[in-house]
């Protein structure tokens, strides 16, 4: 019996080396190490002055830290098929799951040729995959890396967001990216339900989650990237469209996201606009006057030799409920990088944070974080 077990093991090695010889495999991460200092005067609406906040202070190992595998292998008919395997720190299903959702924890496989790309599985949607991104922009990746937002004691109401629905997160998703022709490129994605994402069990009750989390997301774009005389110009508009549920008797209204941005870079320097308008998805069909949800951000970013200087503004509102004002929340972000080299880089930002609630207009949130940040990609 033990010969027949050893025969057996070795088959199974000799034909797993087999089908690993046919595909190229690589390796590759990113770490990253942070320090932080926080100064809120205000926090859930109350003076810090008068109160014990929370302390985040110190030194942090980040959210992004994490393993990437790689294979690709390409098929008789001439079909290139590629895989990626993410271990994110920060992604376990217990202790620190910073990235539980998060798509950087990507785990997927495409195939491509004079199609375009067709990919299945845990990763980006298509916006985030098309869109240009002033928030990934500036040294630090502030405000999209969350050190900023992170830190602080953040208000408890709803002020909006700059990003559309589905950003950055992982749920199961089949993408379709086309190829480029004169500049112009296509993309779709569809996701049945937002509840099936990597922190979920794979037979997620896609009812089980709340009303925001939609079902059958489609998510589409259009880019444009061109040069001229130099200057490098990126335009996109997209569409976020899915189900809402019925809850207690209460119909909400669908998603219907409108995304916009344009990028400009020429000698160094780079500017990224993008507009996101959601208006009362998610929200109750029978009141009226709420809605309005939109988000702005702007960036720009200038590289000299191995440093970097970068500056990022964000600012989103919406109305929750009927006879309310906009609550609104604003992030100004300033950052300086230098490149030691072999993927090695020290990054400084500082945020201030300003959050106003709707209900009485008083400010939430108001605070300055300052951090440094030392990160390998390797």
């Amino acid at each position: 019996m033990k010969k027949f077990f050893t025969v057996a093991l070795m088959a199974f090695v000799a034909a797993f080396a087999a089908s690993v010889a046919k595909a190229d495999i690589s390796l590759s991460g990113y770490q990253e190490f942070y320090a932080t200092s926080v100064d809120q005067t205000t926090a859930a609406g109350l003076d810090s002055a008068t109160q014990t906040d929370t302390s985040r202070n110190g030194l942090s190992n980040g959210r992004f830290t994490r393993i990437i595998a790689t294979a690709s292998t390409t098929l008789d008919s001439g079909i290139e098929v590629g895989t990626v395997f993410t271990i994110a720190r920060d992604g376990s299903a217990a202790g620190d799951t910073d990235t539980n959702t998060v798509a950087v924890n990507e785990n997927s496989i495409n195939f491509s040729g004079g199609f375009g790309a067709i990919s299945l599985g845990n990763m980006f949607s298509n916006g985030t995959h098309m869109h240009n991104r002033g928030t990934t922009l500036i040294p630090t990746a502030e405000p999209d890396n969350g050190g900023v937002g992170n830190y602080i004691t953040a208000g408890g109401g709803s002020y909006g967001t700059t990003e559309e629905h589905g950003y950055a997160m992982d749920g199961m998703k089949i993408r379709y990216a086309s190829n480029v022709y004169e500049g112009f490129s296509f993309g779709i994605s569809y996701e049945p339900c937002a509840e099936k994402r990597t922190d979920a069990v794979s037979h997620v009750d896609c009812n089980a989650g709340g009303v925001t989390d939609y079902h059958d997301i489609i998510d589409t774009a259009i880019a444009y990237n061109g040069n001229f005389e130099g200057v490098d110009i990126g335009l996109t508009y997209g569409y976020v469209g899915g189900n809402t549920k019925i809850l207690n008797a209460t119909e909400y209204n669908d998603l219907e996201n409108h995304v916009y941005s344009a990028k400009v870079a020429a000698a160094g320097a780079t500017v990224i606009f993008r507009q996101n308008n959601y208006g009362d998805s998610g929200l109750s069909k029978a009141v009226e006057n709420d809605g309005d949800g939109e988000g702005t951000v702007w960036a720009v970013r200038y590289d000299m030799g191995n440093i970097s200087l970068g500056y990022a503004h964000t600012e989103s509102s919406l109305v929750a409920a009927d006879g309310e004002s906009a609550s609104t929340s604003e992030l100004d972000v300033f950052g300086v990088g230098y490149n030691l080299g072999g993927g090695v880089l020290i990054e400084v930002a500082h945020g201030t944070k300003e959050e106003v609630d709707g209900v009485d207009n008083l400010k939430d949130t108001e605070a300055d974080v300052t951090l440094a940040k030392l990160s390998f990609g390797f």
